[in-house]
């Protein structure tokens, strides 16, 4: 039966990384969010059965700061003290699900991902989603979850398409005004 439990949460691992695709190509804040959110959830799920209760924990707090960031347009969400609060159950969650110094890449990566996240600039969400997903890869490589791994690469891959969709509309930006 372990066998088959690891194979289950591998496949749900790679269920998320079908999300993870359209994270950060997307155009749009609220569709990032939305993307974020079920990815989180599945991830969530992923890590709890692989053991990673760090990252499950930060995955499950994510759902609530997606679900609260979506809607940051409303007033009961547009307070600062939103971001503050997210940043503080960060740490909190990080602490109370420790395994060790290991919780400490998925705890930075987490906080980069509440700042990042909070922003309204796509640019600047994926700016600091970089130094993120870089810790979470190598939180990845440590607990060996293929699908984890795979996601955190195919996450990078989708900030630099971004990035390079970003620097050639600025070009032709340019190019156009001049």
């Amino acid at each position: 039966m372990p066998d088959a439990y690891a194979l289950i949460a591998q496949i749900i691992g790679f269920i998320a990384v079908g999300f993870s695709l359209f994270i950060y190509i997307s155009l749009s804040r609220r569709t990032i969010l939305v993307c974020k959110l079920t990815d989180d959830v599945l991830w969530a799920v992923h890590y709890m059965m692989i053991g990673g209760y760090t990252a499950g924990a930060l995955n499950i707090m994510a759902l609530f700061r997606e679900i609260v960031f979506c809607n940051r347009g409303k007033k009961w969400a547009s307070s600062r003290l939103w971001l503050y609060f997210f940043l503080g159950v960060t740490c909190v969650s990080s602490l109370i699900s420790w395994e060790g110094p290991i919780s400490l890449m998925p705890m930075v990566g987490s906080l980069c991902s509440v700042v990042s996240l909070w922003m309204k600039d796509p640019f600047k969400i994926r700016l600091l989603a970089v130094p993120a997903q870089v810790l979470w890869l190598i939180y990845n490589i440590i607990h060996g979850s293929p699908a984890a791994i795979t996601g955190t690469v195919i996450a990078i891959v989708s900030i630099t398409v971004g990035f390079v969709r970003d620097f050639r509309a600025a070009r032709e930006k340019r190019e156009n005004d001049a």
